[in-house]
């Protein structure tokens, strides 16, 4: 069983027994991985701690067991816990946010180097002074883009035809629909020039550029509403995480 090393950061945890956990890691290396690690919950545990928490950036060591795809972890090394994220209250629940929809939208040893640079870099943009919410929009669209699941906005979604401004926004086609195509979706939305322009703007743009990027007030607020129902109707999931945003927001 060969040895492994790579960096992670921690998706989730569950017990496991009287003083174990079953961690699940989303790795550079080796995309989403699951593994046991021993002796790290009970009064007298001398492991556990920061390394343990959800989001923190740990370096692992793991190997394989046989007919399992959940591996054993013998080494948890803390790199970063992003502790200005964990001081307020806004920015942890984005922050669990950002890790549950990772979760949810992976599946075990899907690597995928991009994306575990695209939740590091979004935990990274939370701990300074950029608004939650457009960390938030700006690593649902790059997200989207990763896993090819990026709405159709240069041509309509339902027949290939060309757009306009005139055009409306629809879920069941995933992306824009032309005028011809309106009554093929009743529940499709119009939607502004702006947010179509946004998405555009920052899904090639590279991420160390992304956070000088400013939105309108009126664009944010479409941009969220509009990528939550899309991410909702693509996952066919409710995240934890999202109902608890929409009470803290209020």
């Amino acid at each position: 069983m060969a040895i492994q090393k790579t960096e992670g950061i921690l998706l989730r945890r569950q017990d496991l027994r009287e003083t174990s956990l079953i961690l699940t890691f989303y790795t550079r290396d080796f995309g989403k991985i699951k593994g046991i690690v021993r002796g790290v919950r009970g009064p007298r545990s001398a492991c556990g701690g920061a390394n343990m928490e959800i989001f923190a950036l740990d370096e692992i060591v793991f190997y394989e067991r046989r007919r399992s795809d959940i591996f054993t972890i013998s080494q948890c090394d803390l790199i970063d816990f992003f502790a200005p994220v964990r001081g307020s209250l806004d920015k942890l629940s984005y922050a669990s946010y950002f890790v549950e929809l990772i979760d949810s939208v992976t599946a075990l040893g899907d690597k995928n180097p991009e994306a575990f640079d695209l939740l590091l870099n979004s935990l990274k943009l939370l701990s300074g002074d950029c608004s939650t919410k457009r960390v938030a929009r700006i690593f649902e669209i790059k997200l989207l883009h990763l896993l090819g699941l990026m709405p159709s906005l240069d041509e309509c979604a339902s027949c290939g035809g060309p757009v306009d401004p005139a055009a409306k926004f629809s879920l069941r086609h995933g992306g824009l629909i032309c005028r011809k195509c309106f009554q093929s979706d009743r529940d499709a939305r119009p939607i502004l020039q702006g947010t179509v322009n946004f998405i555009e703007h920052i899904r090639p743009l590279p991420f160390e550029r992304v956070a000088r990027v400013k939105v309108a007030s009126e664009v944010g607020r479409e941009l969220e509403r509009m990528l939550r129902k899309f991410l909702d109707f693509h996952i066919e999931r409710r995240l934890k995480s999202v109902q608890f945003l929409k009470v803290i927001e209020k």
